[in-house]
């Protein structure tokens, strides 16, 4: 028997889980999606879970990941999932150091739009946690709504063949072969214009700031910089009293334009006066921070990466306030940001290493990730697989990381959903 026809026989019945490419409002019918707010029947609570982050434990109400309604699923005669009834899934969103960190999957018999969306309770977990390493610096977790609860996503499912193997070539082809069958051949991979973008690019791109949400991002990503270098100084040395003055004037720059922009709506245009003016203030913030090289923890090309991320998290915004608020951003930026979220081709090294440009989603098969994970849980079932999307937030925004939720057989079976555990992997 040849490799190829020994692999064919490890083959499983899978379903790839496919989100849209840009956020909706939570207001959008879908019965199944990531993100956003669950559909939790009434007589069931909110997860809860101890947590530990910033070496504290706290118990916290755990971040929703997923809401899957399985009448959508396709797996008709092969599938061990319940036909109908609703999934929700919810997990901790601090990842440092958590191989298996806390997780909770509800199950309702009613279909997916049975019941309102639940409101966030008051002790919802931030994003990667109080001051996390992924967590995003410019939420408030006391004023934004994003800073706790992710972007909602539509999803839809697509059924496929997942194969056992690891750095394999022949399988690789096979798993290609049935990812390009299943989502379509993609298109090229493109880098992410914004994030990636130098200053001097910046400098001849006049379409930022196009709103106050910006500008408010912009600004508060700024003074997360200048906030952590005045308390913490560079490498365990005491800041000069040069540095802390220009921190102290930066902070003071911030402020102010932070207070101009409460009082405007965060939609609203910024005019040219005040885009001109804004911007000769961000280069001046740039340049104060190279002048400062090697006396702060911050360099200059973190603030340009912020402000790419701040365009990107706005356009996110704008779509989720209205289904045609992104016409109102700059087309280069939102075809940019829809084009990170494309499904791209995959290439034969891609399929040998079981790690893809686009992330994987998907439900039951075998599941990848850069660890063991996948093997040690080989008698059970794959509920969902996640994996680091630059679609979400930091939190869970690394393509190399890979959260799993697995059921054992005879639960499932049982419908007992409470034996769900989860593992997260990062290469």
């Amino acid at each position: 028997m040849s490799e190829r026809d020994e692999l064919e026989e490890t083959a499983l019945p899978a379903v790839l889980v496919s989100r849209s490419d840009l956020p909706v409002p939570l207001v959008h019918p879908a019965r199944s999606f990531f993100g956003g707010l669950p559909k939790l029947p009434p007589h069931v609570d909110w997860p809860t879970a101890v947590v530990m982050a910033c070496e504290t434990l706290e118990t916290v109400a755990l971040t929703f990941v997923a809401q899957i309604d399985l009448a959508e699923v396709p797996g008709a005669g092969w599938s061990p999932l319940p036909t109908r009834g609703t999934l929700y899934f919810f997990c901790s969103s601090v990842f440092v150091g958590e191989r298996h960190p806390p997780c909770r999957v509800l199950y309702s018999p009613a279909d997916g739009n049975a019941y309102p969306d639940r409101a966030p309770p008051p002790d919802l977990m931030p994003l990667a946690g109080n001051e996390g390493d992924r967590q995003v610096k410019w939420l408030d977790p006391n004023l934004d709504f994003h800073s706790k609860v992710e972007f909602k996503y539509p999803v839809s499912f697509r059924p496929f063949r997942d194969f056992y193997f690891r750095e394999d070539t022949v399988g690789g082809e096979l798993m290609i072969k049935e990812l390009c069958k299943a989502l379509g051949p993609g298109e090229p991979p493109e880098s992410d214009l914004l994030q990636f973008r130098s200053v001097a690019e910046y400098e001849k791109d006049e379409d930022w700031p196009f709103n106050w949400l910006l500008v408010a991002c912009v600004v508060r990503s700024v003074l997360s910089h200048v906030q952590r270098d005045l308390t913490l100084g560079y490498s365990g040395r005491p800041l000069t009293d040069e540095a802390a003055v220009e921190l102290k004037r930066l902070r003071a720059g911030a402020v102010g334009w932070l207070e101009r922009c409460r009082a405007l709506t965060p939609m609203d245009d910024v005019d040219a006066d005040t885009k001109a003016a804004f911007r000769s203030w961000w280069f001046d913030i740039v340049q104060a921070y190279k002048k400062m090289n090697g006396q702060v923890r911050t360099y200059a090309g973190e603030i340009a990466g912020d402000l790419g991320n701040a365009i990107n998290h706005t356009i996110r915004c704008m779509a989720t306030h209205d289904v045609d608020a992104p016409d109102d951003a700059p087309l280069s930026y939102v075809a940019n940001l829809a084009r990170q979220n494309h499904w791209t081709t995959p290439t034969a090294e891609d399929g040998q290493r079981r790690h893809f440009r686009t992330a994987i989603h998907q439900m039951l098969g075998y599941g990848s990730g850069p660890q063991d994970a996948t093997e040690e849980h080989l008698e059970e079932m794959l509920l969902l697989q996640i994996q680091g999307d630059l679609a979400f937030f930091n939190w869970h925004s690394d393509i190399g990381g890979v959260l799993h939720f697995w059921i054992d057989r005879d639960a499932l079976a049982q419908r007992d959903f409470s034996r769900v555990v989860a593992t997260y992997e990062c290469d």
